[in-house]
């Protein structure tokens, strides 16, 4: 989804538009966008509704500690004056998204780079990888134990 706002934002950048026409008749890529824009509420949305449904149900304590928890606190403030809107709320976790999506993208792209540039530190990833893991998928616990491909992620931070 992200990757297709993109690309229709890209496209209609340097574009004008006539105001009262653009009212009246709608292009593919705004009909486009506008069908992205809703389906990334509609996603949005359900993750909040099933954090709601979790408190309710006394499943957990509170929406809980995570960011996700401290903005549907925030939605569910008693003081008006602090209470978010369904509208923040939204906005808050569509940016929050998007840049950590955007972060990761550039950490990997460079990871990758850098294995390709230094085929020493890609075998011995690939040799950590394996030994851990073998035929089986990742885990959590498993991934904990990466070295080598956790001082490659360090390295690309700096």
């Amino acid at each position: 989804m992200l990757q297709k706002l993109t690309i229709i934002m890209s496209r209609n950048l340097f574009k004008s538009r006539i105001p009262l026409i653009s009212k009246l008749w709608k292009s593919a890529d705004l009909l486009e966008s506008e069908k992205l824009s809703k389906e990334i509420k509609d996603r949005v949305m359900n993750i909040v509704k099933k954090r709601e449904d979790e408190a309710v149900n006394g499943e957990v304590n509170s929406f809980g500690n995570d960011f996700l928890g401290l903005l549907v606190n925030a939605y569910h403030d008693s003081d008006e004056k602090n209470r978010f809107s369904l509208e923040d709320l939204l906005a808050e976790c569509k940016t929050f998204y998007f840049s950590g999506q955007e972060t990761v993208n550039s950490l990997l792209s460079w990871i990758v780079l850098h294995l390709a540039i230094h085929e020493d530190w890609q075998e011995k990833a690939r040799r950590e990888v394996i030994d851990i893991f073998g035929n089986r998928n990742p885990h959590l616990e498993g991934v904990a134990k990466l070295k080598i491909v956790r001082k490659l992620s360090n390295w690309e931070f700096k």
